[in-house]
């Protein structure tokens, strides 16, 4: 039986991964041929604590 608490974990999760991505791709690479290290540092370690989440939410739903 699924557990609504990891079931909501695990969909914020998503979501929070989702746009982490997006501001990761619009912040790191804001012009062609440029790159932001901070953003990207920041914005990247969003992207994989937030795939984290999103994985531990669906193993525990």
């Amino acid at each position: 039986m699924p557990s609504t608490l990891w079931s909501i974990i695990c969909v914020a999760g998503l979501w929070g991964f989702v746009t982490c991505t997006i501001f990761f791709i619009l912040r790191a690479f804001p012009a062609r041929d440029s790159f932001q290290g901070k953003a990207a540092l920041r914005w990247g370690a969003g992207v994989l604590l937030f795939f984290v989440v999103w994985i531990v939410g669906m193993m525990q739903a």
